[in-house]
């Protein structure tokens, strides 16, 4: 599901790269204290536990709600940009898996290199009498992972949101309007983000055939249409279809906002 406010251009990455790093920097700094003081990642015992000091900790503290706020300032950006809470996500993966890997990265190599001589085992997880900093670097490469899987994922979900949204604005530009009407609102229970999820069908006539087209709908709980509502149908030769309420003939929405609303437990 893939949304494009009316008079908004194609979404662009560049304007949340600045947020990305920020974030990503931020979750770095976090972890330095999980990663350096408990698991083992430190190289020598006088950083060890200056990560390890209530000061320091408070500071980790303090940054992780920052690190938290600023990740969602890019999950929301993100659904600014692409109308898509998947590429939304993928963001936020990035950044706080990709700080946490870098901080890990920095402090294995850091460690190995103070001390040369000492054995990378992984044995070491199941037979040290302390937590070794192979538990860190196995966390580490766990991190690392997801944030490959991420990286991966993102550049395809980024050209499906920008094609979705240019054939959105195309359709609004160039595409065969018609008016339709909502004939069926199903709810999926399942929420996105919070907002409900449903499947629906509207009816249009098309040269004096009837067509119907079903489509999946996220909106808030405030603002689920009823059946009979007024849709706009908006269609072309490719066959790409586009449905969206008409706003235009006052829409009628669920007066009873709770009915979908997410649970909170």
């Amino acid at each position: 599901m893939t949304a494009l406010l009316p008079g908004r251009g194609v979404g662009r990455a560049t304007p949340l790269l600045p947020w990305l790093f920020a974030a990503a920097a931020l979750w770095a700094l976090t972890g330095s204290v999980p990663f350096g003081a408990l698991l083992g990642l430190a190289p020598t015992p006088a950083i060890s536990m200056l990560l390890g000091h209530p000061v320091t900790v408070g500071v980790a503290v303090v940054l992780l709600f920052v690190a938290i706020g600023v990740t969602g300032g890019v999950y929301s950006r993100a659904v600014e940009q692409f109308g898509q809470t998947r590429v939304a996500g993928l963001f936020v993966s990035l950044a706080i898996a990709g700080g946490l890997v870098v901080i890990a990265g920095v402090l294995l190599i850091w460690t190995l290199a103070s001390d040369p001589s000492r054995p990378f085992n992984l044995e070491a997880i199941g037979t040290s009498p302390t937590i070794p900093l192979e538990l860190g670097a196995v966390i580490g490469a766990c991190f690392a992972l997801w944030a490959a899987i991420s990286l991966l994922r993102l550049p395809g979900s980024i050209t499906h949101a920008r094609q979705r949204q240019s054939d959105i604005e195309r359709l609004r530009v160039e595409g065969n309007s018609f008016i339709g009407t909502l004939t069926t609102v199903s709810f999926t229970n399942c929420w996105l983000s919070g907002l409900p999820v449903f499947k629906v069908e509207v009816g249009y006539i098309v040269a004096g055939t009837p067509r119907v087209v079903s489509a999946h709908m996220r909106t808030s709980a405030d603002r689920v249409p009823l059946v009979g509502s007024r849709m706009l149908v908006l269609t072309d030769d490719r066959g790409t279809t586009h449905v969206e309420v008409d706003l235009s003939n006052g829409a009628t929405f669920e007066p009873d906002v709770t009915k979908y609303a997410a649970p909170t437990d």
